[in-house]
């Protein structure tokens, strides 16, 4: 139904949109479980309840971390102090703070801290605060941590890498350090003054870390069957994340108002949620929602659209982000479509980080950040971000939101940061999307694609191995698999009807179900992978060590045990795939 697409963009209006964004701006920082979170909830609600909808409001207990007072003292051979923020889940210090000499670790990478001696000391790291060079730093022995901005800025940031909400004894992975962020300016001189002879630090840190009643709004427009798209967007907040998230909750909000005039014609519906613990407890509100209605999402729902980082100033391009590959077809036409804007896909374009670490596979493909916490359920993922383009003198390379711009995380991300004429473009993109995808009689999934993912996945792993595996062999049976999938499109694209077109769409998603799990994730589909890079078919990573390795060694054979049972993993689920096709094509 093209017309109820062309209708909801007519729809969408920029002051409304402006009005929210303004009002949550002036709430400052959102943390999770904050007072300031709970006035932003009620406003979410309130003004959802004045366009026709009863709210549901979830109240549950997450474990998150904010800083709370930071300070950063510099003795060379001069004595200074320097402006800092804190981090989630650093490690706090005592009131007088921490006192050590400073190592200079590079970017904070294996390469950094390669050959120092940080054990006891504080390590100097010309890279953002991250899971990744907080776990080398604490494995190297390390003290504490100073990060650097790539400007003028400083970024707050998360630490931890256990994904939402830890279970059992899984607060003992998290890196127990002291961390401070500054900016490059400032790290730049303390570079300097180490070239010149010892330096130490005094860093005081003061960081809460433990749990807080935190709020999860939702609405739903039911559609005329079951199936429905989750929408979501975080509401919590680093200062006051203009462009991350505001613009996003605003965008969440005003889809849900534009849409809601559309009840009762969409064949599946729509659920809008705005996620707590995204900032402060590593996605802990839709790890706490995936975990919750797991039954519900792995039977009904369609897609899931996350929002974030809409309606920045300067953004003049489109870039496909966290599309899985069977819906990155449609979910890049419409974007052409609706906007006109250029797209650009290629991995130049996309954020430092939640970088993949594929050589092959679409750099547009989901990676372990933006809320994606639904790979184990296999619900499908799509979004497209406005952006700056890669060139833009405002993009800085090392943030993970805001477009790309340098202010993300910091205390310049405030409200003359938003477009609104670019936040209501990108809400009538997605409105279109969300309206077609609730309308479609077959649903604009090409699972072919996810096929072609697994093809370019294992060719890496092929080329790495060689014949210590049956790469060939797996490849060979998702060829096999890619032309059956084909065949399904072919036979599913006439149907008519709703009685067939809904047998098609569930065996859609039953296929997307089993290839996605193992596709995206190494753990079991009711847990969750760590926030630790990401790259297709995770399980089978250890094979690229193979070559690095000596042939009648135990770590060689080991890996050769570990990765064929994987491997055979992955073939099940290929089968699956295969029987649930053929199954549909037979009746």
């Amino acid at each position: 139904m093209p017309a109820i697409d062309a209708d909801a963009r007519s729809l969408v209006s920029p002051e409304d949109l402006t009005a929210t964004v303004k009002y949550l701006c002036s709430l400052g920082e959102k943390v999770s479980g904050s007072a300031e979170e709970e006035k932003a909830c009620a406003y979410l609600v309130e003004r959802l309840k004045s366009y026709g909808y009863e709210p549901v409001v979830h109240v549950f207990d997450s474990y998150v971390s904010y800083p709370r007072a930071t300070a950063l003292t510099v003795q060379g051979r001069e004595r200074y102090e320097l402006p800092v923020v804190g981090v989630a889940f650093g490690l706090s210090t005592p009131p007088e703070g921490v006192t050590a000499e400073i190592v200079f670790a590079g970017a904070g990478d294996k390469a950094g801290f390669a050959g120092k001696d940080v054990r006891g000391k504080i390590a100097l790291v010309t890279k953002l605060p991250s899971p990744n060079n907080a776990l080398e730093a604490a494995n190297a022995g390390a003290l504490g941590m100073i990060c650097m901005s790539a400007g003028k800025q400083r970024h707050k940031m998360i630490i931890t890498p256990v994904w939402g909400t830890p279970e059992f004894d899984q607060t003992k992975k998290i890196p127990r350090l002291h961390v401070v962020s500054i900016s490059a300016v400032d790290g730049k001189r303390i570079e300097e003054d180490l070239k010149k002879g010892p330096v130490k630090a005094t860093l005081v840190c003061d960081v809460f870390e433990g749990w807080r009643k935190v709020r999860l709004p939702t609405v739903e427009i039911k559609g005329k069957e079951p199936l429905f798209s989750l929408v979501g967007a975080h509401y919590c907040s680093w200062f006051d994340g203009s462009t991350d998230n505001v613009t996003g909750d605003a965008c969440v909000l005003e889809l849900a108002r534009v849409l809601k005039q559309f009840d009762g014609k969409l064949r599946y519906g729509l659920r809008f949620c705005w996620w707590p613990g995204h900032s402060h407890g590593r996605y802990s509100g839709s790890t706490w929602y995936a975990d919750t209605y797991w039954r519900d999402l792995r039977d009904n729902a369609i897609v899931y659209f996350n929002i974030d980082s809409p309606g920045v100033k300067g953004a003049t391009v489109y870039v496909p982000r966290h599309q899985m590959a069977e819906v990155s077809e449609f979910n890049e036409a419409m974007t052409k479509e609706i906007t006109g804007w250029s797209t650009i896909t290629s991995a130049k374009a996309q954020l430092a980080l939640g970088k993949r670490g594929d050589k092959y596979v679409s750099a547009t493909r989901p990676s372990r950040a933006a809320d994606q916490s639904f790979w184990g359920v296999g619900v499908s993922s799509m979004s497209v971000y406005s952006m700056l383009t890669p060139e833009d003198e405002n993009r800085d390379h090392n943030v993970g939101g805001s477009g790309g711009a340098w202010w993300w995380h910091s205390e310049h991300e405030t409200f003359d940061k938003y477009d609104p004429e670019i936040l209501a473009q990108d809400t009538r993109l997605y409105a279109s999307i969300l309206a077609r995808m609730a309308t479609a009689e077959v649903l604009p999934f090409n699972l072919a694609m996810i096929a072609q993912d697994y093809l370019d996945s294992l060719r890496e792993f092929d080329e790495s191995a060689g014949d210590a595996l049956p790469f060939k062999e797996l490849i060979a049976s998702v060829k096999a698999l890619q032309e059956k999938l084909k065949a399904l499109h072919a036979h599913c694209a006439a149907l008519t009807g709703d009685a067939r077109t809904h047998a098609a769409n569930q065996v859609f998603l039953r296929i997307a179900r089993a290839l996605n799990p193992v596709l995206y994730q190494v753990c079991g589909p009711f847990e969750h992978d760590p926030a630790l890079g990401s790259r297709a078919l995770p399980s089978l990573g250890p094979a690229l060590t193979l070559s690095a390795m000596e042939k009648e060694s135990d770590a060689y054979r080991f890996t050769i045990v570990g990765v064929r049972r994987r491997m055979n993993h992955v073939a099940n689920q290929i089968e699956e795939a295969v029987r649930l096709a053929d199954e549909f094509m037979r009746g």
